[in-house]
């Protein structure tokens, strides 16, 4: 028996001969049975010096009532409570907290001295106190003490999840067998490596002993000095030893009366009960644990659980060992047997609190919370609200719109165990045969629909957290709220506060995409996952170029799985993937799926010529083919019959051609068609629509089908168009041939001018000429060209002859050279009149160029009214091309006539255009009306529009039948006009620049003027001041290398702006010159003070500064007198006459430059009036700086040019015109007065006069 905490501190007489009640192991203090004399006298004392150490490495009851020697009998009485324990015994009631923790202990022991009766004191006759022996209490005497003391070191290590706690338990044996090795060498240090400091650094020490330490020891290192100071603490004389074993004596051997021990305990009952209060113990160290657990810690209520079933098993054993201590005495005395002790035991074992539905209940919480562990740990980055009061903090924001709540709905709900316990407890004591009955129930977390439901809504949940992370005005976070209808997990979503649905299912990440191709376009079928389905409002595809890093969003309204993406490019790897949308934002993104479109869109516009055994197709190509696409060939494939048909055939054109015979039909069979263009290895386009065409029982042969087979299909419709097979010729021009020559016919040639309505015109003609009919299911174009340009300009933008060689089945006996010219009367003003000049020019003049001409064809529009200036310069320009020998040859094709007489048959001869004339005095015109040759034939209005085919027909037959009978004529006239227009050209191209600087010479004296008169008061006075005025200097501007140009060295000008003549010697046969002098500078120099320059000279307008004193000293040099202010203002006004009239002789001298009087059908375009009308014209649609100065002075010179007419055409002048004749007008007028005014002396003569009066000046 051990001593208690009291006998510790008494005399060793006061313990030795102490009385013992076995029955309840405890110690009868202040009675014995001998005196204090005659126990000392008869005591033997024995020295019995042993120190020992071991190390205990379990932590159970059995092994550390080993360690401190505990008999069964005292153990029975200690796990009933009926021993209280102290000193070094109290390390039988130290157990581990948790089963993480690594536990061993350091065991130190050591015996002094024994002490003990002898045989004297045991005889009857010896005893002081026999009386003792009839209060029937003590069972036993100490006859016998062993003196020393015990020490436990409890060592403990928390073990973490990725530790092994055997390899740690053994580390800390290693570390722990060293403690004795330390304290015996007795060095001042440990020698431990870095691994064992760092690791010891980790352990705990508890103390239990029977030392008295002023401070227990914590640490590794406080342990090791406690251990090696235990020996010191006993004292010098090891006075302060205890008792740590004693002997007992039976009274019952001494003296019948005593009271006896009748039996002692069975090992068996005392180890069941050991083993019962074991489990307890192991169970509270479980559910330490357990309330540990991440998924107690995060929810309170797992915890409360837990800590309530501890309570309700604590209840059950102080129950327990309040039975056995009631039990155990009186089995030891007699009075019950030990069957009532066995009847506890197996009670606890029929009781709710039997291991096994313990032991059940713990592994069923521990998988709980590893259930809801795992669900944590994949919603690791969501905001966890345990509690219904943090819920609604986060609901009630205003500024949150959304909530998805990951929701445990069976956390809280009451266990049926824990209400069966408290139910027991309260009946333990009274328990007979009674047994615990559990209901089968299985846990939410095992339940296989409920599990399968919550691993979906997890997954689905953590995927719509992460998609849609961005969103600021929606929360997620993940709560604890019982719901019954929703067992296990529930997804709740609340809306502006509210709870709107308490079962939602995000969408799940869709599955990808099945795709069908084309080469702009990508159909996609979706595929959204089942889970939450019926939650899906619309969807959202990204999609992207491959190489592209940023994604382009298309939104679905509804829940159409069908979706096109459009606008995408040939030929192109895309990446798409798409979203599921709710209202609470969108599902994972489905894997990406890589597509191509295709390279090509499919072939267009498939039309079929039928044959007996043959198709000839012809199509157009793909309209869009992709980048670094090349089309090789195509394949057609066709079958007979019906649609149902499944058998294609097919074949391969073998190269790139938009035309196929498909050969060997049947006559009078429907196929059914399609072309597909191939690739390479790029692939294949989509193919073709079908269209469905049928073999023909009998073989046309009409010209028209003919060249419908070589012909290229260009809008399919009720008639489809085509575009005839023509050749293009390389003759110096543009030459479009149809047809072989053919030399057995006679060739005659049209020449074709005007505005609007050529091309159709044209194509008109073509058509009549084939033989098209008004019912024919297709027309022809013999131009078809494709432009931006809006209607007010003429398409036609180079001279183009198109030769239709003549073939049997023609609509006339001829072949036909039609020669196209832009569009004269555009919009665009004089500069497009120089451009069709020029471009005319070239095509005369080229050395392969048409030799005659049978007809040139001026083409008006029929409601032409009137001819304005610009459309008389545009006639008169185009006829003034022609030789005089042209002008029987001149027609008027009238196009957009109704049938009436067209009111521009009266303005042409208002105008006094030159063409023949027929019987009525009318010009000898043709009426058309092209409106219907590309119209509808199958439309409502069809009647109307075949009317005017007819007429049309009718109009054509006319014009061919007349000019089969029109002499051809020789254009050998023509190109010598339009040589000698080349030359004057680029006369008239230098002087622009000299008349636009004569302008702003005129607002600059005008403005200098102003000024003076503005501070006419400081001249009189004779005060200098300053004003500011605008003139114009000559810059020079590099040209491009290469390029050659002649410029005059005395006089700052360029004469020829692109001349051929690249070396200075040659300039002499510049286009500029004539008779060794410049025509175009403004002095008239010689030729060779011309050269080829780097540069051009422009004149650029410049502001200075004058002063009245500097212009004052300017007009007393040129005069040599003093200048008055009057004097002044008199000069200025003669300056301002000189430079107007040099205008005028400068725009005359443009406008006369444009005419070929010896051989020009039309010498002079323009009067000089109509002239300045264009310039002024030209001025107010550009509207450059300074415009409206330069037209006030374009006015001015007007009225003077108007004035020179009247002196041309022989006319008496006003009173006031001849007052206010200017001196060269005066001496014009005079020339022509002598003469009857019917002609001037000589044009040169009087630009010469008015020259050298302003060189005079």
């Amino acid at each position: 028996m051990l001593g208690g905490a009291e006998a510790a501190h008494r005399s060793q007489q006061g313990v030795l001969a102490r009385l013992v009640a076995s029955r309840t192991t405890c110690c009868r203090n202040g009675v014995t049975l001998w005196n204090h004399d005659a126990l000392n006298a008869n005591v033997g004392l024995k020295s019995q010096e042993n120190t020992s150490f071991e190390l205990i490495a379990s932590d159970s009851i059995s092994d550390k009532s080993s360690a401190l020697n505990i008999s069964a009998s005292l153990k029975a009485s200690f796990l009933s409570g009926l021993v209280s324990v102290g000193g070094s015994a109290t390390y039988i009631n130290d157990t581990k907290s948790s089963s993480h923790n690594a536990r061993v202990t350091l065991k130190y022991s050591r015996t002094t001295k024994f002490d003990q009766l002898t045989m004297n004191h045991l005889g009857a006759q010896n005893m002081t106190y026999p009386e003792v022996f009839d209060k029937g209490t003590a069972t036993h005497v100490v006859t016998g003490i062993l003196y020393g003391a015990q020490a436990f070191l409890i060592f403990d290590r928390e073990v973490s999840t990725s530790e092994n706690i055997k390899d740690i338990k053994g580390s800390l044996q290693l570390m722990i067998k060293k403690i004795p090795t330390f304290s015996i060498e007795g060095e001042g240090k440990l020698n431990l490596t870095e691994q064992e400091k760092e690791s010891v650094t980790r352990f705990n020490c508890t103390f239990h002993g029977d030392f008295a330490l002023d401070r227990n020891p914590v640490t590794y290192e406080e342990a090791i000095n406690t251990y090696a100071n235990l020996p010191k603490l006993l004292g010098q004389k090891e006075e302060k030893a205890v008792p740590v074993k004693v002997w007992l004596y039976p009274l019952s051997k001494l003296d019948n009366r005593a009271a006896k021990l009748v039996r002692e305990i069975s090992n068996n009952l005392i180890s069941k009960a050991e083993n019962i209060l074991q489990e307890m113990t192991d169970m509270n160290m479980q559910c330490n644990d357990l309330m540990r657990h991440p998924a107690a810690e995060t929810f309170p209520d797992i915890k409360r659980k837990i800590h309530q079933f501890r309570e309700y098993c604590e209840q059950f054993t102080l129950v327990f060992q309040k039975q056995l201590a009631q039990t155990l005495p009186s089995i030891r005395g007699g009075a019950m047997q030990e069957v009532t002790l066995g009847n506890i035991l197996a009670g606890k074992d029929r009781s709710p609190f039997a291991k096994l539905h313990v032991d059940g209940y713990l592994s069923t919480k521990r998988q709980e919370m590893d259930f809801v562990s795992s669900y944590l740990k994949v919603l690791a980055n969501i905001k966890v609200l345990p509690s219904e009061h943090e819920l609604n903090q986060v609901v009630t924001d205003p500024m949150v719109e959304f909530i998805v709540c990951f929701n445990f709905t069976s956390l809280n709900e009451e266990e049926t165990y824990l209400s069966d316990l408290t139910k027991w407890l309260p009946i333990l004591e009274h328990l007979e045969s009674k047994v615990y009955q559990p209901k089968t129930v299985t846990p939410w977390f095992k339940n296989t629909d409920i599990n399968k439901k919550s691993r979906k809504c997890v997954r689905a949940f953590q995927e719509f957290t992460q998609a849609n992370a961005s969103r600021e005005d929606t929360r997620y976070i993940v709560t604890c709220t019982s719901d019954k209808k929703n067992p296990g997990v529930s997804i709740y979503l609340y809306e502006h506060g509210d709870l709107v649905c308490d079962s939602f299912l995000p969408p799940g990440k869709p599955s990808p995409v099945l795709v069908s191709l084309a080469h702009d376009m990508v159909k996609l079928s979706l595929k959204p996952s089942d889970f939450g389905e019926e939650f899906v409002a619309g969807y959202s595809i990204d999609y992207r170029k491959q190489e592209e890093e940023t994604w382009k969003t298309h939104r679905t309204e509804n829940k159409d799985q069908e979706v096109n993406l459009t606008g995408l490019q040939a030929n192109k790897p895309y990446q798409v993937r798409y979203s599921s949308v709710c209202k609470a934002g969108l599902s994972a993104a489905s894997d990406i799926t890589v597509v191509k479109t295709l390279p090509a869109s499919p072939p267009e516009t498939i039309t079929c010529i039928s044959e007996p055994t043959n198709l000839h197709l012809h199509w157009k190509e793909p309209k869009v083919i992709g980048e670094g696409v090349i089309i090789t060939e195509y394949n057609i494939a066709y079958k007979e019959g019906e649609h149902d048909n499944p058998t294609w055939l097919e074949k391969r054109t073998g190269k790139k051609t938009e035309k196929w015979v498909i050969e060997g039909l049947k006559p009078k069979t429907s196929y059914a068609i399609r072309v597909q263009a191939i690739c390479g290895d790029h692939g294949t386009s989509a193919p073709s629509g079908e269209i469905e065409a049928s073999t023909s029982d009998t073989q046309s042969s009409n010209i028209k089908y003919q060249m419908l087979k070589d012909s290229k299909l260009l809008t399919e419709g009720k008639p489809s168009v085509y575009e005839l097979g023509t050749e293009l010729s390389d003759c110096g021009y543009r030459k479009y041939r149809l047809g072989k020559e053919n030399l057995s016919k006679t060739k005659k040639v049209i020449l074709l001018v005007g505005g609007t309505g050529k091309t159709t015109l044209i194509n008109g003609i073509a058509n009549y000429i084939l033989g098209v009919d008004w019912k024919d299911d297709f027309r022809f174009k013999l131009i078809h060209e494709v432009t931006d340009k809006t209607q007010a300009h003429s398409q036609t933008s180079l001279v183009t002859a198109y030769e239709m060689n003549h073939e049997m089945g023609y609509n006339i006996p001829y072949s036909l050279t039609l020669i196209d010219t832009p569009g004269f009367g555009d919009t665009q003003g004089i500069d497009q009149f120089k451009k069709v000049t020029e471009a005319i020019y070239a095509f005369f003049t080229s050395d392969r160029a048409i030799d005659q001409i049978d007809a040139v064809c001026f083409v008006v529009q029929a409601a032409l009214a009137r001819l304005t200036p610009t459309q008389k310069y545009i006639f008169n320009s185009v006829f003034s091309i022609f030789g005089k020998d042209i002008k029987d040859n001149i027609l008027i094709l009238i196009n957009f006539s109704h049938g009436e007489r067209p009111p521009v048959l009266e303005a042409i001869k208002t105008a006094d255009i030159p063409c023949p004339r027929d019987s009525n005095g009318d010009p000898i015109h043709f009426k058309f009306n092209n409106s219907a040759v590309f119209a509808n034939n199958e439309s409502s209005n069809v009647s109307f529009s075949e009317m005017f085919w007819t007429m049309g027909a009718q109009s054509m037959k006319t014009f061919f039948t007349s000019l089969n009978t029109t002499q051809s004529k020789s254009l050998k006239l023509t190109k010598e006009v339009l040589q000698e227009r080349k030359r004057l050209q680029v006369n008239l191209q230098a002087l622009q620049p000299q008349i636009k600087a004569g302008l702003v010479k005129l607002d600059e004296i005008r403005k200098t003027e102003a000024s003076l008169k503005q501070n006419q008061d400081l001249m009189k006075a004779n005060k200098n001041f300053e004003f500011e005025i605008e003139v114009t200097v000559p810059v020079q501007e590099e040209i491009p290398h290469g390029q050659f140009i002649t410029n005059c060295q005395q006089c700052n000008f360029t004469c020829h702006k692109i001349c051929s003549k690249a070396d200075d010697k040659d300039k002499i046969r510049c286009a500029v010159m004539t008779n060794g002098y410049c025509t175009v500078c403004p002095n008239r120099c010689i030729w060779n003070v011309h050269f080829n320059q780097k540069y051009k000279w422009k004149y650029v307008k410049r502001k200075e500064k004058r002063t009245y004193e500097d212009i004052k000293k300017n007009f007393e040099a040129a005069r040599g007198e003093v200048m008055t202010a009057e004097r002044i203002f008199q000069e200025l006004n003669n300056q301002y006459e000189a430079v107007r009239e040099a205008v005028l002789i400068l725009i005359d001298e443009s406008s006369r430059s444009l005419k070929r009087r010896e051989i020009a059908l039309v010498p002079n375009p323009l009067l000089t009036t109509e002239y300045i009308d264009l310039m002024i014209q030209s001025e107010e649609q550009e509207a450059k700086p300074g415009y409206k100065e330069r037209i006030q002075s374009l006015k001015e010179v007007r009225k003077d040019a108007e004035i020179l007419e009247n002196i041309e055409k022989g006319e008496e002048l006003l009173p006031e015109q001849r007052t206010n004749l200017t001196n060269p007008y005066r001496f014009r007028y005079d020339i022509l007065g002598k003469n009857g005014r019917k002609k001037a002396a000589s044009e040169n003569e009087v630009i010469k006069k008015l020259r050298l009066d302003e060189d005079h000046r």
